[in-house]
């Protein structure tokens, strides 16, 4: 029994205290080295009490003292543990311990039992001491390689006498060498050879550590897209590659004015990213780049000159319709605005190489001239409309034939009132009078018309419009071409067949054949005529002109009378 510590020694405390450890990896003479429990048998005390009724054991303490040391460096309470069957106390000394044992170093403790009379403490216990424990490390911890397979090593870090495996934990990685060691060591393994597409993930285990493998899939490569158009101005754009997991590709560029940015190699999947430098040249270009050993086809337009004429175009009050051609390269986009409410754009807002744009310009109802513009191409074209202005045009129509000809349309205005002449049909032609400023006239030319349908057409001027009717060209047929009539003279028809429209004559080119009725006409008709009696004993052979067509009549001789015979007597027979 070991007395209370304190002046009051009337309670008495019985304590045999060993401290024990689970292993040990190194020798200190006679001392339990990494000790993780201590044990005790409880004090006689554990369930007495006193007269009133207060426990004479209230907690354990345990105390722990460097070797040879008189006072304890530290002191935990341990609460008021149940004993087992046999009257023993265990106590857990990992979360004492926890942060202050030094190695190498002895330590010695006991444990006391505390209550308000005072405390009674065990004899030391055995020596305890801590051994550095075997740490290990394992380097590199991950390995990527190719479809092919391959060797690869591990390098372990361990202490001095600290032991070690190693092993596969996939059947296509194999240990060749370094299976066991202690200390610091190698360990060399292969992979086989994957067949598969896809990529596949394994371990080994060393020295506790775990090394993960990666092998990739037998490699295929999609980039896309696989072309890709510019304007002239260039820019950028990306390729996007498909591969299997640790199959390698480059990228590269195969003309001068393609740049890759960046992507310029890559393992799986992967974007290459390219720009195009602006094209100088009138000249499209086509270039190319290799990207995972495929061709990317990269096309860029030419540099665009775009032109838009007439720059300018003035209209009357009355306003009209106007046209801008636009010249461009093929392939050079454009587009047309109105920059005005009272300008629309008809048609041609937008278009790509050469084209037309229309609008119309409306009418202005004040008596101030107003500028507007239309913006083409990038190009400004100027729109000037004259104010207050009215004008009249005549005549507002004109018929012609089929030969075409010329006419003119007079033009009234106030002074200062500009206008223009415009034709809208490409067999009319202004030869005159294109523009004007009060009044004036206009000239223009007919083509020919070589079609057998008529055709309507008109011009605009001073923003009145003037339509001119031209006649096909006519196809007239007379029939029959020919007739016999006797000497006695009568009567004949000539049936014409012709064109709406068409006009056509009649005439006889004799003295005895006289055209009675059909003289002239237009379209279809019938001409009659009349052929007077023949006295001479000789045919006649005369002709009449139908719609340009000969008509011959011949006439029959008068039959010739024989003479009377003379003489004529009367005899008897001899």
């Amino acid at each position: 029994m070991v007395p209370f510590r304190t002046a009051r020694s009337w309670c008495v405390n019985t304590f045999v205290l060993m401290i024990v450890a689970i292993s040990s990896s190194r020798a200190l003479a006679q001392t339990t080295l990494n000790p993780t429990t201590a044990v005790f048998t409880a004090s006689s005390d554990q369930n007495t009490t006193l007269p009133d009724g207060t426990p004479v054991l209230q907690y354990y303490q345990l105390d722990l003292y460097l070797s040879g040391a008189s006072a304890p460096f530290q002191s935990n309470s341990l609460g008021k543990p149940t004993p087992d069957s046999t009257g023993t106390i265990t106590v857990d000394l990992r979360s004492i311990f926890a942060g202050w044992p030094v190695p190498g170093t002895v330590y010695v403790a006991d444990v006391a039992a505390v209550g308000p009379g005072g405390s009674g403490a065990s004899a030391l216990s055995n020596t305890f001491g801590f051994t550095a424990p075997c740490t290990y490390s394992a380097s590199p911890t991950s390995q990527s390689l190719g479809s092919s397979g391959g060797s690869g090593s591990v390098t372990v870090t361990a202490g001095s006498g600290c032991t070690w495996t190693a092993v596969s934990n996939a059947s296509w990685i194999s240990v060749t060498s370094g299976a066991s060691g202690t200390g610091n060591g190698t360990v060399n393994y292969t992979v086989a050879a994957n067949t598969a597409t896809s990529s596949r993930s394994g371990t080994l285990t060393v020295a506790g550590q775990t090394i993960t493998v990666t092998e990739a899939g037998v490699c295929s490569f999609s980039p896309s897209p696989t072309s890709q158009s510019f304007g002239s101005s260039g820019g950028s754009a990306s390729v996007t590659v498909t591969a299997g997991s640790g199959c390698g590709w480059t990228a590269v560029s195969n003309s001068s004015w393609i740049t890759i940015t960046s992507g310029a190699s890559g393992t799986g999947n992967g974007t290459v990213n390219y720009t195009v430098a602006p094209n100088t040249s009138t000249t499209p270009l086509s270039g190319s780049l290799t990207v995972a050993g495929q061709t990317i086809t990269i096309t860029e337009a030419a540099a665009c000159s775009i032109s838009a004429t007439p720059a300018s175009q003035s209209f009357g009050s009355s306003g009209g319709p106007g046209s801008v051609t636009v010249a461009a390269g093929s392939g050079c986009g454009w587009t047309a605005v109105s920059n005005a409410s009272w300008i629309t754009v008809t048609s041609g807002a937008s278009g790509t190489g050469n084209g037309t744009v229309n609008y119309t310009v409306a009418a202005n109802t004040t008596a101030s001239s107003r500028s507007g513009n239309v913006t083409v191409g990038g190009q400004t074209v100027t729109v000037t409309e004259a104010g207050g202005c009215t004008f009249s045009a005549s005549p507002t129509s004109q018929s012609v034939g089929s030969s075409g000809g010329s006419g003119s349309v007079g033009v009234a205005a106030g002074s200062g009132c500009g206008w223009t002449a415009v034709s809208n049909a490409s067999w009319i032609t202004v030869t005159s009078g294109a523009t004007g400023s009060g009044n004036g006239t206009v000239n223009y030319a007919i083509a020919a018309n070589t079609s057998a349908t008529a055709r309507n057409g008109t011009l605009t001027v001073a923003g009145q419009t003037i339509t001119v009717t031209e006649a096909g060209v006519c196809s007239v047929s007379a029939s029959p071409t020919s007739q016999n009539v006797g000497s006695s003279g009568g009567s004949g028809s000539v049936t014409v067949t012709a064109g709406s429209g068409c006009a056509w004559t009649a005439v006889s080119n004799v003295s005895w054949i006289t055209v009675t009725s059909g003289a002239s006409g237009t379209g279809n008709g019938t001409v009659n005529y009349t052929v007077a009696p023949n006295n001479t004993t000789a045919a006649l052979t005369g002709t009449l002109t139908v719609a340009g067509n000969t008509i011959t009549v011949t006439e029959a001789a008068k039959q010739a009378i024989p003479a009377a015979p003379k003489n004529v007597r009367f005899k008897n027979k001899r």
